[in-house]
């Protein structure tokens, strides 16, 4: 099986979720319809059936503040279910790394900048603007973490996961034990990012 490329040695730059090359990833594109009054944005659908969209488990919504990580020092990854991440507010930091040996793209990592509406930059009195943003499937035994470098924004992140939360399902990775051979055999961590905004 040919292997695609992996990123080069050196700060791991974001990048945009429609830029992401790991093998499974869906990213689907979706709008943040600004206007005087707010922002309306359609998250899940059940015509999403490249994401299973029509197989309805469950969502929950979680909120983080500026400066903090929800996955510190460790990595989650699911061996049965796939989560599927909109951000409606906010800028969210989702990393990923592709352990699975079978994978074209295994030993890749990408740390993708998902970007929702912002409350400070609402559209302008005379009209409407949107957003362009995305939910993002992340395949089983792909890890991945989420932490919140923005310096004054919260993320709301929403999840509609493919199955019910089971423990058993659900396994954490240290980041030092997860060498990393495109960061020159180094472990991922959080300084590590540089967030690029457009």
């Amino acid at each position: 099986m040919r292997r695609l490329d992996v990123n080069p040695t050196g700060p791991l730059t974001t990048i945009d979720p429609s830029a992401s090359r790991i093998q499974d990833v869906v990213v689907l594109p979706r709008t943040v319809h600004h206007d005087p009054r707010g922002f309306l944005l359609e998250t899940m659908r059940s015509d999403d059936t490249s994401v299973r969209g029509n197989q309805f488990a469950m969502s929950y919504s979680s909120v983080t503040i500026p400066g903090e990580r929800r996955d510190r020092d460790r990595w989650h990854v699911h061996h049965s279910q796939e989560d599927r991440f909109v951000v409606p507010l906010g800028e969210m930091i989702l990393a990923l790394y592709d352990p699975r040996p079978s994978s074209p793209t295994h030993g890749r990592i990408e740390a993708i900048r998902m970007v929702g509406a912002s409350s400070r930059s609402p559209a302008s009195p005379e009209g409407r603007r949107d957003l362009a943003t995305a939910m993002v499937t992340i395949p089983r035994e792909v890890f991945h973490c989420i932490g919140n470098l923005h310096p004054v924004e919260p993320f709301l992140l929403q999840n509609y996961p493919t199955a019910l939360y089971n423990a058993a399902d659900e396994g954490r990775v240290l980041f030092r034990d997860t060498p990393i051979a495109s960061l020159g055999g180094r472990p991922f961590s959080w300084d590590l990012v540089e967030v690029v905004r457009t």
